[in-house]
């Protein structure tokens, strides 16, 4: 009869060093005490809570405005804040209980919906409602014990900085707030494991944040789209595909260099090639800073991450398709170079991960 081995006895019998097996001993234990924490529900389950907290909220919205509460700015500001509140203290409350969860989240975007609206019609204007929705989503991530509210919390921040340099002469800037989260997104999943352990106590911070950011980039990057769909006053869009680029390269050394042991020489050629072939591209960051998150999904083996980067890399391609002023053969081409490159990356890294899984074992 094979004796069961428990988590303990595997790393008792591992190489590992004194700091490595502090290190994934932790790591499990965090991971062990999230069981059954709602970051570990079905999908459906999810989606279930964020949009019954939507139809929620939309259904007190109505009865407030039947009960005629709201016919006041003022009172758009109050009840805006007391819901958020409301929705932060119900955050506490037990995680398995998904009414509660959707519960919890309808009052918070009740409350920020208010709170936006009833600011926006007392100071008239954009500005004071992105000032006071960074401190709204400050508050809400520090101090909410909520998966979902700290992950649109991540989301809203750098919505609400772009809103407050909206066509303004520091519009520009959005090029570093673009890279800033291009940088982040990187860091934050390369470093996955160290970060999990130091927030071990304080669970609900890592994940949200870590896909709030890679979200919030390939949202912001719409920005920089066909301007038949979307117009801004904003250039120079190879300042964001440098930087985000300059990401992609320090993934890839991360990925390469340090643990497929992969020479320098072979890397610079590797990233040289990237670069002559993403060069046509400087003008549309959306596709460099896709083609990074599916490198961090392949890095991470994390799906999610995946399929996100081939969601948004297909409709940034499309869009710089679209946006080329060159003959329809001349496109035809293009694209289909477009795919087989895809084609040769994706079997390239499959082989890449088939030979590093061969030499583990």
């Amino acid at each position: 009869m094979k004796i069961a081995k428990s988590i303990k006895n595997v790393l008792d019998e591992s190489d590992l060093n004194e700091d490595d097996y502090r290190a994934y001993s932790g790591f499990l234990q965090s991971k062990l005490a999230q069981a059954g924490s709602e970051v570990n529900a079905p999908w459906f389950i999810k989606v279930i809570t964020i949009l019954g907290a939507w139809f929620g909220s939309l259904l007190f919205l109505g009865s407030l405005i039947l009960a005629q509460a709201l016919q006041s700015k003022e009172s758009m500001i109050t009840f805006g804040s007391i819901f958020i509140l409301t929705g932060i203290i119900l955050s506490y409350t037990n995680k398995k209980n998904h009414l509660l969860d959707s519960t919890s989240l309808s009052f918070s975007v009740l409350g920020q919906i208010l709170l936006g609206t009833g600011i926006g019609s007392k100071m008239d204007g954009l500005k004071p409602v992105c000032y006071v929705g960074i401190i709204v989503q400050m508050t809400i991530y520090l101090l909410a014990q909520s998966y979902t509210q700290k992950f649109i919390s991540v989301i809203l921040f750098p919505a609400c900085l772009l809103g407050i340099v909206w066509n303004s002469p520091l519009f520009e800037v959005t090029h570093f707030l673009i890279g800033a989260l291009s940088v982040a997104s990187v860091l934050i999943w390369t470093n996955e494991i160290p970060l999990q352990i130091r927030l071990k106590k304080h669970p609900y911070f890592y994940i949200p944040t870590a896909y709030g950011l890679v979200l919030g980039l390939l949202l912001i990057l719409v920005l920089s789209i066909n301007n038949r769909f979307f117009e801004v006053n904003i250039s120079h869009w190879y300042i964001a595909s440098l930087i985000s680029f300059l990401s992609l390269t320090f993934l890839l050394y991360k990925s390469l260099c340090q643990n497929l042991r992969i020479g320098r020489h072979a890397f610079w050629l590797t990233v040289g090639v990237i670069a002559i072939i993403l060069s046509p591209t400087a003008q549309a960051p959306g596709i460099i800073a896709s083609l990074t998150v599916i490198v961090l999904g392949f890095e991470r083996s994390n799906r999610t991450l995946f399929t996100l980067g081939i969601l948004f890399l297909a409709i940034y391609v499309i869009s710089f398709y679209y946006s080329l002023q060159q003959t329809l053969l001349i496109k035809s081409i293009i694209l289909m170079s477009t795919g087989a490159m895809f084609l040769g990356i994706h079997l390239a890294l499959a082989e890449i991960k088939k030979k590093w899984q061969l030499h583990e074992i």
